[in-house]
């Protein structure tokens, strides 16, 4: 199945609403908006501000293994 998305006007939702309500339910299913899309948008916004300004960096995955057994090598050699 795929999925869509949809911004309908108020006045029209019941009769959009009503149309996709004659379908049968393995054809068509409605999913209601928990707002979580909204949410993740700003938060995906902010983090590329944050990148364009320079107050975050990204890293490749072969950077991020690298500082991370670095960080794991420090560790180890203090518990030993």
């Amino acid at each position: 199945m795929a999925t869509i998305k949809l911004k309908v006007s108020e006045k029209i939702l019941d009769k959009v609403l009503w149309l996709l309500g004659q379908f049968k339910s393995e054809d068509l299913q409605i999913i209601e908006n928990d707002g979580k899309f909204e949410a993740d948008k700003v938060y995906a916004q902010n983090e590329l501000r944050r990148l364009d300004s320079g107050a975050s960096k990204s890293h490749s995955i072969d950077e991020l293994d690298e500082l991370l057994e670095k960080s794991i090598g420090q560790h180890e050699n203090r518990i030993s």
